[in-house]
């Protein structure tokens, strides 16, 4: 992930994942991330839709 030097601060752009209890505990997803993350779940909806809807697919 490319970051933005600003001297002494720098900048990622990106999604944040955090948990409730401990916020140091984090995942930064970048935006190459997201696009991957897209394409498995549209891969995972199609899968299962086609299991739950067997008789569907059939056609």
């Amino acid at each position: 992930m490319k970051q933005l030097d600003l001297e002494n601060f720098e900048c990622n752009i990106g999604l944040m994942a955090r948990a409730k209890d401990n916020h140091d505990n984090y995942v930064l997803f970048t935006f190459e991330d997201l696009e991957k993350m897209i394409e498995y779940y549209n891969s995972f909806k199609k899968e299962f839709n086609q299991k739950m809807n067997p008789s569907r697919n059939k056609k």
